[in-house]
């Protein structure tokens, strides 16, 4: 636009308020004012993000939800990512394997964390920095040149049979009960088991719709007789109605949470007298997927009820070598 047309324009904008004579008189005053300066139009880019580390942690975010990876898993990738970004005081842009290698040491000396955490420290910053590379945010995947940390496999543990049948003895509620013979029967996650609501259950059929924590998909629950009758029970016990399963003996009868389901456990197992290894939910679950297997040897169908996307996860992290077993399976062919 030249000068001309900026003075007509905002001539012609106050028309409505000014006689004729004023606006004579405003487009006068501008020529005179202006008649020493030149204009010129600037053609402004669009703002551009300030490309820092918080920049990219929000980037990643919002890729990550995007993607339906789960919010606290995401939550932790992050915290871990931070923290290196502060303690090297680098832009990530700048940041080498070195770095990342040193980071890991300091941490694991310093810190005193321990092997499998420092794995799960460079797990993260594999995803990170393997996502950062592929998105060309950085010019290299730096984590090519940070040596593998190994986790170190630790002993799988499962209830016996006879600490099953102890912590049967010990459940003292219709609740208790039904909780216990739900994992047994399942192997659920706990934030599944939180979940869970009476509209989920198909106890004529014995099934659980399970939404699964990790995958964001649904699968289905197989439930044994004991288990059916025993959440029918504690159903038909309850007070107060609402469509979650599990929920508080007082007003206002809120959803069992998490760590409350994990006490529930927790108490059960010290009623019955168990202190060789901590008994959680995840314990149930591991309980569950080698029983399983010990009576069908499928490990397909043992990885599809526990919601695994892969056997190999099932096989590495929850069946349980079964001791007694293999020295039977031994002993009749030696």
């Amino acid at each position: 636009m030249t000068k001309n047309d900026i003075i007509n324009s905002v001539v012609w904008e106050m028309s409505d308020v000014l006689t004729k004579e004023q606006q004579d008189r405003l487009k006068i005053t501008f020529l005179v004012k202006m008649h020493d300066f030149d204009i010129t139009e600037m053609r402004l880019l669009p703002a551009m993000d300030v490309h820092d580390n918080d920049w990219l942690i929000k980037r990643y975010v919002i890729d990550s939800l995007a993607a339906d990876r789960k919010e606290s898993t995401v939550k932790a990738y992050v915290g871990a990512v931070k923290e290196l970004f502060m303690e090297t005081g680098k832009h990530y842009s700048q940041m080498t394997g070195q770095d990342i290698t040193d980071f890991l040491a300091i941490k694991q000396h310093r810190d005193k964390i321990s092997q499998n955490y420092k794995s799960t420290l460079y797990r993260y910053f594999s995803a990170f920095f393997g996502w950062a590379y592929d998105n060309e945010h950085i010019k290299s995947n730096i984590m090519s040149k940070v040596p593998h940390v190994k986790q170190t496999q630790k002993r799988k543990e499962r209830l016996t049979d006879e600490e099953i049948e102890d912590i049967r003895d010990a459940c003292q509620t219709l609740k208790e009960k039904a909780l216990v013979e739900l994992l047994l029967s399942t192997g659920m996650r706990v934030g599944e088991v939180s979940a869970l609501n009476l509209s989920d259950l198909e106890l004529l059929q014995k099934q659980v719709s399970i939404y699964g924590e990790k995958t964001n998909r649904y699968r289905t629950g197989l439930l044994t007789t004991k288990a059916a009758k025993a959440l029918s029970k504690y159903i038909a016990s309850r007070e107060y109605c609402t469509d979650a399963l599990f929920i508080c003996d007082r007003k206002p009868y809120n959803r069992l949470q998490n760590g409350s389901l994990e006490k529930m456990v927790k108490d059960i197992a010290k009623r019955a007298g168990i202190t060789r290894i901590p008994v959680t939910v995840h314990v149930f679950r591991k309980t569950f997927a080698s029983i399983m297997y010990k009576k069908t040897k499928d490990v397909l169908m043992v990885s599809k009820l526990l919601g695994h996307a892969k056997t190999d996860m099932t096989v590495q992290y929850y069946l349980v070598d079964d001791i007694d077993d293999m020295q039977y399976r031994y002993n009749a062919v030696n």
